[in-house]
């Protein structure tokens, strides 16, 4: 036996003789009966590796390795004084040091790691050591997990064996809060508790700048993925800017293939930011995004983006009407053109809209009802919705028995009515009371001379271009009339009156030059000076006027048949007013009429004009004034009544009950009107239509009475019944009734637009555009907006992307 051991045993005998009255039975109740960690080992002293735990076997003393606690069971007495027992074999006596937790960056030989549970209860104290909820809340990094012990989150996450310095930590700390749990909680709280300290600890802080730093700049996938979408938004922005381009020649019928580098070339030279070169330099040489294939693929991409807005809206609403026409392009194929007119939904407006253009191989109705139908179809258009279909006069459409409209009623529903367009209509009037009025025929025939004689030569039209200059007129040109043309007439009388005296001198100068075979020049100048033709020349222009006015009404994209009315009705107030000669207007056209009298008589070296022969002109011009003109506005009138006259315009007509200003509080108003439009449409109406309108009327009634201001027009009540909200919801019946008015096409006029776009895409340069990318165009032109805007982009880009695999990240 070592002299410590010796030491060691005197010790224990001595204090177990001092105590033994006092503390012996009551050491020997505080034996903790709940640990698990005493070892009775058979050897003698044996001295732990760590220096800080003696066990004495001989005397049944076991100082536990992980508590540092001596048991000394034959005498019953432990030794706890809640610190390390070292025992110095050089010195054989005992230190009991007081447990201090040092520091992390600081070496130790003590293991602060206890194996004993949360709850041990000793001499000194008979409170638990437990773990406090509130140890997590003081200090966030604690993690405690039941039956183990706390962790640091931090130094846990951080210190890892292939982290520098590890194998130092590991040593210092016997890696307590990181691998191995810390259950010493006695010591846990406090400013010098060792929560405080391994707060404090050089290692905690080094793992807390680890985690600050990783949460700045992320992980290395999180700043690749950070990288790679700021690079996607750069290259969507710069894209969009290839995208404007590209709409810009789109929008303004340019030829977008020839011109679309180019355009980028110049956007490239003015962009001082050089993003746009940056952007071109990273291209690929296979994808640099300025071919004629990128812009025809943005074309493809956003023509169907706003057609997928289009169709969207006319699927939400609940009555569509067709309209279509046939025409012939530069290439001398036949097209179709087809547009629909619906209700938008949200604002309750009448809208028309190009649907598509396609090429035909025939012209009978049959194929032009099956290419209509397929292709409505082919777009989720529900053709069951049509209530009306709108074309021009001719046969092959508006047929009673194997017309379009009659194929599309032996179709679908018989109750789908047919609209003659009123722009044609009117156009007919006019052409037919000309007919009737040989003179007046005449005279509108000169016009066409005219413009054929002067346009067709440049030496002529040069001549009368420097004449109007020379006498200060305004450089005008003359207009072709047509018989299919809208308008064409007013303007070409218009134009021939503002440079009468310019015209007439030019024709002189010709029929007096040598040399010159003038017949034409001759004849011409003799119609311009007669008195009649300039006569019924200057009176046809008020006329002229006033149908133009009215046709003008007609061609608005979203009239409706009670403006027509409005509009009509005041055309033939005009000109009934213009059957007076009393009126200021043919006062001015005598004065007019007698000056180029003069003007011609004097050119000629004819005798001067006397009072009796001007009296005489007067009485003639009167008398041309009753028996042609006035003759000619009855035809007109007489036309317009007759012409305008329809099924469908007295159908249209019950509509009017729905004006404030006709509505009474009469119990039979409206109901015969109501009665009728549920007549029509059987299958769309029930008995609640005559019961909502009952109510509705009385609303009309009690609007009137009030006399404000703000009272709505009949368009305008029409409206707020078929848009979304609590006045559709109350009477959806009426709402619609009133759906059904406000889609009835009063023309054509969109779908002739639609051609007349066609010609100025598809020119002599152009005449290689497909039909698809033709329709494309025409769809952009006519349907698209002024400009793009960033919703819109990023729609367009995303169609655009997902038609194949591509090179860049957009």
């Amino acid at each position: 036996m070592s002299s410590g051991q010796k030491s060691l045993i005197s010790y224990f005998k001595r204090k177990e003789k001092a105590d033994e009255s006092d503390n012996n039975s009551k050491r020997q109740k505080k034996i903790n009966d709940k640990s698990h960690n005493i070892f009775n080992i058979n050897s003698n002293n044996i001295l732990n590796d760590n220096s800080s735990n003696i066990v004495h076997n001989n005397s049944n003393n076991i100082l536990n390795d992980n508590s540092s606690n001596i048991v000394h069971n034959n005498s019953n007495n432990i030794l706890n004084d809640n610190s390390s027992n070292i025992v110095n074999d050089n010195t054989t006596s005992i230190h009991a040091l007081s447990y201090t937790e040092p520091l992390c960056d600081t070496p130790s030989n003590i293991n602060e790691n206890c194996s004993l549970p949360t709850t041990i209860t000793t001499t000194s104290d008979n409170k638990k050591r437990t773990y406090k909820k509130w140890y997590s809340k003081e200090y966030t990094w604690l993690v405690y997990e039941p039956n183990k012990g706390g962790f640091c989150c931090i130094c846990r996450d951080y210190w890892k064996p292939t982290v520098p310095f590890y194998s130092e930590m590991n040593t210092r700390t016997r890696s307590v809060f990181t691998t191995q749990p810390f259950v010493n909680w006695k010591n846990a709280p406090g400013q010098s508790g060792t929560l405080q300290k391994h707060q404090e600890s050089a290692y905690h802080r080094t793992a807390l700048q680890n985690l600050l730093f990783r949460q700045t700049e992320g992980s290395v996938a999180q700043q690749l993925f950070n990288a790679s979408e700021l690079e996607r938004q750069e290259n969507r922005q710069r894209f969009s800017d290839l995208l404007d381009g590209a709409y810009f020649l789109f929008k303004h019928e340019l030829p977008h293939t020839t011109l679309y580098e180019p355009l980028l070339e110049v956007l490239t030279k003015i962009d001082h930011s050089k993003k746009l070169s940056t952007f071109f330099d990273k291209c690929k040489k296979n994808a640099s995004y300025d071919s004629t294939a990128t812009v025809t693929e943005l074309l493809e991409a956003t023509s169907e983006v706003i057609d997928k807005q289009i169709l969207t809206k006319i699927r939400e609403s609940r009555i569509i009407s067709i309209m279509a026409d046939e025409g012939t392009d530069i290439n001398h194929h036949q097209n179709l053109s087809i547009c629909i007119r619906y209700c938008n939904q949200d604002t309750g407006e009448p809208i028309e809209s190009f649907i598509s253009l396609l090429k035909i191989k025939n012209k009978d109705a049959q194929t032009i009802f099956d290419t209509i139908v397929k292709e409505l179809k082919s777009k989720n258009i529900d053709m069951t919705k049509v209530r009306f279909t709108g074309f021009d006069g001719a046969s092959v459409f508006s047929g009673e028995f194997n017309g379009v409209s009659a194929k599309f009623r032996q179709m679908y529903s018989n109750s789908i009515l047919f609209i003659h367009c009123r722009a044609h209509v009117l156009q007919l009037c006019l052409l037919s009371a000309c007919e009737d009025i040989i003179e007046v025929q005449e005279s509108l025939l000169t016009l066409k001379s005219l413009f054929n004689f002067i346009n067709r030569s440049s030496i002529r039209l040069a001549r009368f271009n420097d004449i109007q200059m020379l006498l200060k007129h305004p450089q005008l040109k003359l207009i072709q009339p047509g018989d299919t043309r809208w308008l064409s007439y007013f303007r070409s009388v218009n134009a021939v009156i503002r440079c009468y005296e310019p015209l007439m001198i030019t024709l002189e100068h010709i029929v007096n030059e040598r040399g010159e075979e003038s017949p034409s020049a001759s004849g011409l100048l003799s119609i311009l000076k007669d008195q009649s033709t300039t006569f019924i020349l200057h009176s046809l222009e008020p006329i002229l006027e006033a149908l133009s006015i009215l046709s003008k009404s007609i061609q608005t994209k979203n009239g409706d048949f009670n403006q027509l009315e409005k509009s009509m009705l005041g055309t033939l107030l005009r000109l009934e007013e213009l059957k007076d000669v009393s009126i200021n207007e043919y006062k001015q056209i005598f004065d007019i009429v007698d000056k180029i009298k003069t003007l011609s008589s004097t050119n000629l070296n004819r005798d001067r004009i006397t009072r009796a022969t001007s009296r005489t002109n007067e009485i003639s011009l009167e008398e041309i004034f009753n028996d042609k003109i006035v003759k000619f506005i009855d035809k007109v009138i007489s036309n317009i009544k007759a012409r305008f006259e329809s099924n469908a315009l007295k159908f249209l007509n019950c509509f009017r009950i729905f004006d404030v200003s006709e509505a009474t509080n009469e119990q039979e108003y409206g109901i015969q009107e109501i009665n009728t439009i549920r007549q029509q449409y059987p299958d769309d109406f029930n008995d609640d239509l005559v019961a909502e309108w009952k109510v509705f009327r009385k609303y009309l009634f009690v609007q009137k009475q009030q006399q404000k201001s703000a009272i709505l027009t009949q368009r305008q009540q029409c409206i707020n019944l078929v848009k979304n909200g609590m006045t559709r919801d109350m009477y959806p019946q009426l709402s619609l009734a009133v759906e059904i008015f406000l889609c009835a096409p009063i023309s054509t006029a969109t779908v002739e637009r639609d051609f007349s776009t066609m010609n100025r895409i598809l020119t002599d340069l152009r005449n290689r555009l497909t039909t698809e990318h033709l329709e494309q165009l025409m769809r952009i032109s006519i349907e698209g907006p002024s400009d793009l805007d960033d919703d819109l982009k990023d729609l367009i880009i995303n169609c655009w992307k997902v038609k194949k695999s591509r090179k860049i990240s957009v």
